[in-house]
């Protein structure tokens, strides 16, 4: 597995279903909903928080992950259920709608690990 090709696919994937530029919509905006379609495609990943709380990536195979890339996990901590409730409350969401339909354009072009 290579999570760094993952992660390029994904990208690809996810600028054309929203035309846009997804590199600061997911670092800057929706950090959290990029770390539920890394969980979707590596169901094992763990959430991990950046130590200032602004930012939350995917913790996969021991490394840090978002979607620029591997980031350096010394800057996160692994989010536990206080955190977790944590992001989901106050990070950007998208709605039910948007989140379900994605997620079948996702499963569609780039294989789930299992």
């Amino acid at each position: 597995m290579n999570v760094i090709l993952d992660i390029i696919m994904i990208n690809n994937v996810l600028t054309k279903y929203f035309k846009r530029d997804v590199y600061s919509m997911f670092l800057d905006d929706y950090c959290f909903e990029y770390y539920r379609i890394l969980k979707l495609i590596y169901p094992d990943c763990k959430m991990v928080i950046e130590n200032n709380k602004d930012h939350c990536a995917s913790l996969i195979m021991g490394n840090v992950y978002d979607v620029t890339g591997i980031r350096d996990g010394s800057d996160f901590f692994i989010a536990d259920t206080f955190y977790e409730n944590y992001v989901y409350s106050f990070y950007n969401k998208f709605n039910e709608e948007v989140r379900n339909d994605l997620n079948n354009y996702i499963v569609g072009k780039v294989k789930v690990k299992k």
